[in-house]
């Protein structure tokens, strides 16, 4: 098996998306364990979550490290108009 390095580390949405087109065009789990240096219960867990993914990346939500669903969108969205205001303040 490959040596895992990235124990720990949260995928980015691209890699993962990386990952499931490779397995689509036919390449064998092992390979795609070797060549991004995850572990097979990895590559399968994305796999299994492939449509989820890929709607979420196709979304340009990518950007994000997680894919959550806040429980409160409004106080989500609240946070996020006060941190770009904060942002453009200090520039």
């Amino acid at each position: 098996m490959a040596n895992v390095t990235n124990k720990g580390k949260v995928l980015s949405g691209e890699r993962k998306v990386k990952v499931i087109r490779q397995i689509a065009n036919g390449k064998n789990e092992a390979n795609v364990c070797r060549e991004f240096g995850l572990i097979t219960s990895t590559i399968q867990t994305i796999w299994r979550n492939r449509t989820k993914i890929i709607s979420v990346y196709e979304q340009n939500e990518s950007r994000s490290e997680r894919f959550h669903n806040p429980k409160r969108s409004d106080v989500d969205e609240a946070l996020l108009k006060w941190f770009k205001q904060e942002r453009s303040d200090k520039v």
